[in-house]
């Protein structure tokens, strides 16, 4: 019985708690989501400024929408100023990955997991804010400030669950 008990005690530490598991889904689904909004603005800006848009793409009457807006606001979209949106977008896209890297650890209950997610996902939010000003968030965003709302909020929740976290991984 008690030998019984040892071995169900081995088999529920390893089997991610039902908070992890549902921070993990929507870590998941908000990764996708940056990811593919990341680096879909990268690529359109670079083709917008390249000129390399077809005739009559709906994209490009969006991105010429979107410039006159932008420019309203005081963004600078001339075509150095639109390489470096475009760069900030790549940027961020790809820090995206070690993002999806520290969910992956957290899911695991790896505790460097949160300090990689934690970083990243700060850096996520400050780097926009460094290279543009504090106007990307309204001006790019789907929320706005919402979206650094929710990114800390995130921040948080897996800092709550870091307590449930091994500092190693193990095997078996």
């Amino acid at each position: 019985m008690a030998k019984q008990l040892k071995n169900n005690a081995k088999k529920s530490s390893k089997v991610a708690s039902r908070p992890i598991i549902i921070l993990g889904i929507l870590s998941m689904l908000g990764f996708v989501f940056s990811a593919v909004s990341d680096l879909s603005y990268y690529m359109g800006i670079e083709t917008y400024v390249n000129e390399e848009f077809e005739e009559g793409n709906p994209a490009k009457e969006l991105y010429e929408q979107n410039i006159v807006e932008w420019d309203k606001q005081g963004v600078d979209t001339t075509p150095l100023g639109l390489k470096k949106i475009a760069r900030l977008f790549l940027i961020i896209g790809l820090i995206n990955l070690p993002i999806l890297l520290g969910v992956a650890f957290l899911f695991y209950r790896i505790k460097i997991g949160f300090e990689i997610y934690a970083v990243c996902q700060l850096a996520y939010m400050l780097i926009p804010i460094y290279m543009i000003g504090l106007d990307f968030y309204p001006l790019f965003r789907v929320l706005g400030y919402g979206d650094l709302f929710i990114m800390l909020l995130f921040v948080i929740m897996w800092g709550i669950q870091r307590k449930n976290m091994q500092k190693k991984p193990t095997v078996g």
